[in-house]
Formats: structure tokens, sequence, C-alpha cells
């Protein structure tokens, strides 16, 4: 038990995976505290919502990989859990076969000991792959990995939030001399830590996805880092675009044929496929996720004291509860 002598009261700024997720944990770890979630969006209207929610490191920029195997194996093994839980279907939680496809000798990847059954493709099974579309691949790997599929998990962990005693207040903070009466802030603004706290190296990498009805599709497909293909409970997930800088919220005519040719060159029979919707959201990006602890001076010369918790790029459910673990061990020193 923390020993507070005065203000017990924590604020963790943004509802999405990553502010649930520490809020959550907060109160779990650290009960005696009040916590109160502030955010400007809530569940359909966050950047988590739109994700199709695959383990799976992705545009983490420079993050050290020790830093991105450790938070994600925490995340593997608490999904992992739900999963042979009681709980998998209320949280969205599936396990799924992936397969990525390289077109050039490709590196591993630094995280290939946190996933179950790594292996490399034969070229017995990357033959219907080049078949099917006309095309030659260099190396292929599949593995286990979780979805764990936002519009379901988010709803459901926003239950368990409530539940916990979090409350939560609808408000788009302005200055940080708003948050004065904290003891501590958790900041978990994403792409808003620019605006509120100066952050000069976040940046935004644009992703736009087509849902679209193909129930026969139960694995996880990758060709480079340009298409992908994600099942999902209802819907499957086709993708995508990264470009770095581009704010469009509107979904494009050139980024829709390059999503739709490129999934089709790895599975034809997405031709038969029913569209759904489309989807166009904003990553927060930067050089490295930050985490770590910083003291503030408000524009009202009071200090502040912050946890940071943002810039997770395309990783923000691959690394959610590893993060927010660590969050609370950051928040349980400074306020001792």
């Amino acid at each position: 038990m923390l020993k507070l002598t005065g203000n017990r009261d924590v604020c963790v700024l943004g509802a999405g995976v990553m502010g649930l997720s520490v809020a959550l944990q907060i109160r779990q770890a650290l009960p005696e505290l009040n916590v109160t979630i502030v955010a400007d969006r809530f569940g359909t209207e966050t950047t988590s919502d739109g994700a199709a929610g695959l383990w799976e490191p992705y545009k983490l920029d420079e993050t050290p990989a020790n830093k991105i195997n450790v938070w994600g194996q925490e995340t593997y093994d608490y999904l992992q859990d739900l999963y042979f839980s009681e709980h998998a279907a209320a949280a969205g939680v599936t396990t799924v076969a992936a397969y990525q496809l390289w077109s050039e000798p490709h590196d591993d990847p630094p995280w290939k000991d946190v996933v179950p059954h790594f292996r490399y493709l034969a070229a017995k099974e990357l033959q219907p792959f080049a078949a099917a579309g006309g095309c030659q691949y260099a190396l292929g790997w599949c593995f286990t990995t979780i979805i764990c599929e936002q519009r379901i998990y988010l709803p459901w962990l926003l239950y368990k939030v409530l539940r916990s005693g979090v409350t939560l207040q609808h408000s788009s903070i302005k200055a940080l001399s708003e948050l004065s009466g904290y003891s501590l802030v958790v900041n978990c603004t994403g792409i808003g830590a620019a605006r509120l706290f100066g952050d000069t190296e976040m940046y935004p990498v644009r992703g736009h996805v087509i849902r679209v009805r193909a129930p026969w599709i139960k694995s996880n497909y990758f060709v480079d880092e340009s298409n992908y293909i994600i099942p999902q409970s209802d819907t499957v997930v086709l993708g995508g675009t990264a470009q770095r800088g581009d704010t469009d919220l509107q979904p494009r005519e050139e980024d829709r044929q390059h999503i739709w040719q490129g999934c089709l060159r790895m599975m034809p029979s997405l031709a038969q496929a029913k569209p759904e919707r489309e989807w166009v959201g904003l990553r927060p990006g930067r050089k490295s996720v930050r985490l770590e602890y910083e003291e503030i001076e408000t524009e009202a010369g009071k200090l502040l004291r912050v946890v940071h918790n943002y810039g997770h790029g395309g990783g923000g459910v691959t690394l959610s509860w590893g993060c927010a673990r660590e969050v609370v061990a950051l928040v349980q020193q400074a306020l001792s």
C-alpha cells in the first residue's frame, strides 16, 4: 500500500487501449488511489477502435527491440490467458495462424521467440502463394498469434475499468494547468501529446483499411510491409497504408485500389467478398515509444508529475498490457 498523506487523485489522459489498460492496472495494483480517465474521445471515436487488433509489433520505428519484446511478451501472455478463460468470446480474443511473405531477403523479426510455433516456410509452402499472385517470394515464415478485436475488446475493457471504480470525464484539456488538482497524470494521449505536451517528435501515420465479408478466411496474411489480411469475428480487415505525416481522414481511391489489388494477389477468392465499410485513422508515430516519468512546471507555475506512455505507432494493442504494467511501477515510485 502507498502511504500517501495528501492527494490520492490520479488522472489518466486518453481512453484508447493504452489509457484503459493503464487505468485498470493502477486500480488493481494500487486500490488506494482514486483514478479518473479524462478524454475527449471514447469508444468508437478512438483510434484504437479502428484497429484490427492483431498481435504483431508494427511501425515502432527505433523503439529498442528488448523493450518491444518485454512489453510484447507480457501483453501476449495476458491475451493468451484471456483466450483460455471464460472471457474469450466477450473480450473478442482468438488465436490465428499468421503467414508473412517477403519479396526480398529479410532479417528475422526480433520478436520471433515471443510467439509460439515460429518457423520458416518451405518452398512447397510458398508455391501456392506465388501461383495465386503470379510473383515469387524470397522468404516466408509463419507463427501463431492473437487477434484482440478492438470493437469487442474495448467495451469489455471499459466495463472492467468502471467496475474497478475508475471514473470517466469527457473533457478536452487545453492546458496542463487544468490538471494541477491531481497528484499525478498518466499521459496516454497518443498523437495528442504533440499539442498538449509539445512533443515535436510525434508524427501521424495514416492507416486506411477496408472491412469485407469473407467468412472462409481464417488465417492472417502479410506481404512485405504493404498488404495484409486479418480475419475478425464478422468481417475480414484488408489493408493497408502507413503514410507518415499524412493527416487526411478521408478514404482515397488510390489507396483503395492498392489495398484491393494487393490483397487479391495473396488471396484471389476475395474477389467474391462483400465490402462492408472503410476506415481511416492516424497512428501515433514517434522515433521511439516514450514511457518515462517527468516533472513539468505548468503555465501557472505549479509542479505536475507525469508518467508518459505514448508513441506506440502501429503497436498499441501489441504492447498495451506490458506498457501499462511498467506505468504502474513508475506511478508507485513517483508517489512513494
